[in-house]
């Protein structure tokens, strides 16, 4: 009877895998988060959204430099009465050179929303994990927090360029097609727009890290959303209602205004915030919330 019963238990004992001992390298954890991302169906659905919003825009922004275009040839006493009102900053919207120069930037028509969509489709990478308590399973499989991070964070990047990158450049050829012949004609491809698309994927992958950072912050879809929202949107139009000389000083290093830079084409050698500034000080905003998030990803419960 014990032989017996010895051998039901030996038998009965599954067979250990080959693979028990095999870690998860960093490769694999990235591969896996790329996986993941591929197949939440929000995030192409977000992703969708963008590229109509990007190309919307951008084609009511070529309809409206026709319009413009067509006021200038019609009227251009008035067109020159308007330009002495808008001041050396907005004379260039009353000329057809200055439209051209508009045009050529038609890619980054808009950035001004798509930005917080790229940033929302990464709040709800992360948190859509601890919506749903998936992050036991995959902190259980991955043990090391910074390592599963790191890779949304490669992730995310990646996205966040590329997207923006090729939304521009469709947004571009979308768009340039249906300009006027004063305008088209006019219209040099070699001009820099290329570097336009690069300025908006750098910005949307900044965006990105921003998502990333709130979304693993708050660990709330809704919570890491509106956060954006606030400090891309609502808190440009309060420092522009101030009536104080410090938030007339701080307004242009608001994340929206450093975006603007980034994305504008042809921005001025002496603009007050060049280039590179601007992605150093947008850098700035979205790399604090990342590292806060990071830090409550590694370092605290899960639940």
């Amino acid at each position: 009877m014990t032989t017996t019963t010895s051998t039901a238990s030996r038998t009965s004992i599954a067979p250990r895998s080959a693979y028990a001992d095999k870690k998860l390298s960093f490769f694999g954890t990235v591969r896996s988060e790329a996986l993941k991302f591929r197949t939440l169906t929000t995030n192409w659905v977000m992703t969708l959204i963008v590229g109509v919003v990007m190309i919307g825009l951008a084609l009511l922004f070529a309809m409206n430099l026709n319009s413009q275009a067509e006021m200038l040839r019609d009227n251009p006493q008035m067109a020159a009465e308007m330009a002495a009102q808008a001041g050396e900053d907005g004379a260039s919207y009353f000329t057809i050179d200055g439209l051209v120069h508009y045009a050529h930037g038609l890619g980054a028509s808009g950035t001004m929303l798509a930005n917080m969509l790229i940033a929302s489709i990464a709040v709800v990478f992360v948190a859509s994990e601890y919506a749903t308590r998936a992050i036991g399973t995959t902190l259980t499989v991955v043990p090391r927090r910074s390592m599963v991070y790191v890779a949304k964070f490669l992730v995310v990047s990646v996205f966040g360029f590329i997207t923006g990158f090729v939304v521009a450049a469709l947004s571009y050829f979308a768009s340039t097609p249906i300009l006027n012949e004063e305008l088209s004609s006019k219209i040099d491809f070699s001009s820099g727009a290329v570097m336009n698309w690069l300025g908006v994927a750098i910005y949307f992958m900044l965006m990105a890290w921003m998502g990333l950072g709130f979304g693993a912050l708050l660990r709330s879809n809704a919570g890491g959303v509106v956060l954006v929202v606030v400090l891309m949107f609502v808190m440009q139009i309060i420092f522009s209602t101030l009536q104080f000389d410090w938030a007339t000083d701080f307004a242009p290093y608001l994340p929206a205004s450093l975006g603007n830079n980034i994305t504008s084409y042809g921005l001025p050698k002496d603009a007050e915030i060049g280039y590179q500034e601007s992605g150093a000080w947008l850098a700035l905003w979205a790399g604090v919330p990342a590292l806060l998030g990071y830090l409550r990803f590694a370092f605290t419960d899960t639940k």
